[in-house]
């Protein structure tokens, strides 16, 4: 089955949140994890202690080389927590390994102190019993990225971050974790690029959008246990230049793009002008190596349907809003916030939607399979 996974960097940005993100990280063990279908999934995993809830994947940490970095992390959850720095050059007592390093009990705090001496993507997730933990959401992408817009000193330069993380889960594991069986078994069930997956993605409508002549920066993670076979259109020129954040001793123009559990890479795409088309991405078992899904990320030039969409899109009054913004008569109503996650689904028969205890900031909104609209509570 193929679907629809569309990033709009103006709007839905992971790279925009980092910049604005709290200071400490916290680990929870009680979130909530919505599948297509509306099944309630509880997830493990980070989130910050401002915003007060645990997000899949966990929040994007970027940073600028050199930069002296204190990750600030408390454990409110009741067991113990790590944060492995995957792949960043740090020393022992850092990476977050609990036997060569320190495990944050419940209710404990700590610092984890690095220089972001490297640039490249990255990962992180928990390492107390990894397997687990880390299915159950525990993991996100790091970023350092170079001030000049290089990817590394003599690199090439780029105009805009664009970072996918692949990952999945197996239902079974998340209803009962307790209960799990060996992981050299487990069969996923779920496949997520950027923690969505399936129809949320063809409704999230975020699409990798650019300007002709740009250059963008696709940070490629894994935290799947399948192996992703990405494909590449040739309208995109992509070109593959860092490999575990690393340079390649001689870059190679892409086609097919083979990532295993914990690899990242970073592959540079011009695409050509008035393209729209998608980057196929198929998980395969570890196992048995069987295709299991495809999930596509859609690639689109900017002046495309750029009138269309805002003569169509949703809209509601008054926006900004406050309180209330009324849809009239809205059924079948799907409400995203800024990162892609959904808020509100249902109907509004009496055409209003009310916001005021919802966090300040842009949501997208669609009725049925109507065109997405946006408005913005405001404080």
């Amino acid at each position: 089955m193929k679907h629809i996974l569309a990033i709009f960097l103006c709007c839905v940005s992971w790279s925009l949140a980092a910049q604005q993100q709290p200071p400490q990280l916290f680990s929870g063990m009680d979130g909530i994890h919505f599948l297509p279908d509306g099944t309630a999934l509880t997830i493990w995993g980070y989130g910050w202690v401002a915003e007060g809830f645990i997000s899949l994947p966990g929040p994007l940490l970027e940073y600028t080389l050199d930069e002296e970095v204190a990750l600030n992390f408390t454990n409110p959850s009741p067991e113990s927590h790590t944060i492995h720095l995957h792949g960043l050059d740090v020393d022992q007592v850092n990476d977050g390994v609990p036997t060569t390093s320190f495990y944050i009990p419940m209710g404990g705090s700590m610092v984890y102190e690095f220089t972001a001496d490297y640039p490249g993507t990255f990962l992180y997730h928990c390492h107390v019993t990894t397997t687990l933990h880390l299915t159950m959401g525990m993991y996100g992408m790091i970023l350092v990225n170079r001030p000049d817009m290089t990817l590394f000193e003599g690199g090439p330069g780029y105009d805009a971050n664009v970072p996918l993380l692949f990952s999945d889960l197996e239902i079974a594991t998340n209803l009962d974790p307790v209960g799990s069986f060996p992981f050299h078994d487990i069969r996923p069930d779920v496949f997520m690029v950027n923690g969505h997956s399936d129809d949320q993605l063809e409704q999230a409508v975020n699409i990798v959008s650019y300007e002709p002549g740009q250059t963008l920066a696709l940070r490629l993670g894994s935290m799947a246990y399948s192996r992703v076979l990405c494909s590449f259109p040739p309208e995109l020129n992509a070109v593959c230049h860092m490999s575990d954040a690393r340079p390649l001793p001689e870059t190679f123009e892409v086609e097919e793009l083979d990532i295993f559990p914990g690899e990242r890479f970073t592959v540079l795409i011009t695409p050509d002008a008035g393209w729209d088309g998608t980057i196929d991405c198929a998980f395969w078992n570890m196992i048995d190596h069987q295709e299991e899904d495809v999930q596509s990320i859609r690639v689109r030039d900017a002046a495309l349907a750029v009138d269309e969409f805002a003569s169509q899109a949703m809209k509601g009054y008054p926006n900004p809003t406050r309180d209330v913004i009324t849809y009239p008569a809205a059924r079948d109503v799907v409400v995203w916030d800024a990162w892609g996650r959904e808020v509100f689904r249902g109907d509004l028969p009496d055409g209003q939607l009310r916001v005021s205890n919802w966090p300040v900031g842009v949501y997208m909104v669609r009725s049925g399979d109507g065109p997405v609209g946006r408005f913005e509570v405001a404080d």
